[in-house]
């Protein structure tokens, strides 16, 4: 058998570790969508400051903002190749699935590093291929292309920018239909990621996401939908220093991906406080309904203070907690998805006190590096709402929410189990 049908007869079965060095850059081709040629030897290179991640989960309504992303980066700064006895500084991988061919055709997941050789060229160097039966948001994909990177390539850092759908800490599907949940037994949880099938749609829990890191991050981006929750954050302690999400839905265009890659794996040191502070200045910058973005940048290590306070303060308040209306506090949802509130702003709302509320900020303090917010989500658009205060981080409402989420949220929420939000 020659090595091109192996490589075919492989790929079917399993991932596989290959090279195909491509100078002509196509977007078409990072999505899986045609099989490598008979690999060259895979280009070694020794990695002295760090290594950057980008999961592109677009197999679904996503696929054409996130297939511009990555022409952005192409187009824009990226780390350099080919330098002499392969030294470079920076690296910049590529796990992507993303329908291909006017979006129509399905792919599988690939991992390639993506640089500029010393003529300009961005060069796509593909490294793994996943066989037709994997999903990006299933199995050990993620995983296993993290374990690849990190043993093939040592750095002083590693991060991570994951661009897909996402609903925060909900079970799955249940923010496109709480009915269904609350009427009988639901599928297994999800939060971060999807891939859709011809409309069957496969999700990766929260937990399994933050299993899915085998190593510790000194970043993490989630471009990503209503992930901005303390639930959230505390459940990536221990994965992630540092870690920068949204609290409201993220409009589609995400991120500013022009600059993200120069922050990130321009210089000696990430700059992710730089990727939040771009991303508010280019959604200020807009007009009417596309002046729409929350934003922070969490230290989930330093979290403890703020779990301790907040489980004094969920007991000492429970009573007005129990019994807050949705209207009452700033709400950061849509169309009555009534799942995501400010977490400061239900303790203000539920009557803590001055000095209460000092302790709590301290905590914030302790932990939110950076956020900020638009005056207004979707102004003059489909149930837009004003964002009159913001903390950094949302959180779950008990008196807004269903006996369905509060069971799920008792058994599978670190966050509660720390604090007793819900009893």
């Amino acid at each position: 058998m020659s090595v091109r049908k192996l490589i075919w007869f492989l790929m079917a079965l399993l991932p596989l570790a290959v090279s195909c060095r491509d100078a002509n850059f196509s977007i078409d081709d990072t999505s899986g969508g045609g099989v490598p040629g008979e690999p060259d030897r895979r280009q070694d290179v020794k990695v002295t400051r760090n290594v950057m991640v980008m999961v592109s989960g677009g197999h679904n309504d996503l696929c054409p903002y996130l297939t511009a992303d990555l022409q952005e980066m192409a187009e824009g700064y990226l780390p350099q190749g080919d330098f002499p006895e392969n030294q470079v500084s920076n690296v910049l991988m590529i796990l992507s699935r993303l329908k291909v061919n006017g979006f129509s055709t399905t792919s599988v997941p690939v991992l390639y590093r993506l640089y500029r050789d010393l003529q300009g060229n961005p060069v796509r160097d593909t490294l793994m291929v996943w066989g037709s039966e994997d999903r990006m948001f299933s199995g050990t994909v993620i995983k296993d292309a993290l374990t690849f990177i990190h043993d093939t390539y040592p750095a002083d850092s590693y991060g991570m920018v994951v661009s897909s759908h996402a609903s925060g800490w909900l079970p799955p599907g249940y923010y496109n239909n709480p009915s269904a949940f609350e009427k009988g037994p639901a599928a297994a949880p999800r939060s971060i990621g999807q891939d859709d099938d011809n409309g069957v749609s496969v999700e990766m829990d929260l937990m399994d996401f933050t299993n899915s890191i085998p190593f510790r991050l000194n970043y993490l981006v989630l471009d990503c939908c209503l992930s901005g929750g303390v639930e959230v954050a505390w459940a990536l302690r221990g994965k992630v220093d540092r870690l920068a999400f949204t609290q409201t839905e993220t409009m589609a265009e995400g991120f500013d991906y022009s600059k993200i890659v120069s922050r990130l794996v321009g210089s000696a040191t990430p700059d992710p406080m730089g990727v939040c502070q771009d991303f508010y200045e280019y959604y200020m910058a807009q007009t009417g309904v596309m002046q729409s973005a929350t934003i922070s940048l969490v230290e989930p290590n330093k979290m403890d203070a703020l779990a301790s306070v907040s489980a004094a303060l969920f007991e000492k308040y429970r009573t007005p907690i129990s019994q807050l209306k949705g209207s009452q506090v700033q709400g950061y949802f849509r169309f009555s998805r009534h799942f995501f509130y400010d977490f400061r702003d239900i303790l203000v709302k539920a009557g803590a006190s001055e000095d209460d509320l000092a302790r709590l900020d301290a905590a914030l303090e302790d932990c939110v590096l950076y956020k900020a917010a638009t005056p207004w989500f979707m102004q003059g658009g489909r149930d837009g709402f004003p964002i009159n205060t913001h903390c950094g981080l949302s959180m779950y409402l008990p008196s807004m929410g269903a006996e369905y989420l509060d069971n799920y949220y008792k058994a599978n929420i670190a966050w509660n189990q720390a604090t007793h939000l819900v009893l």
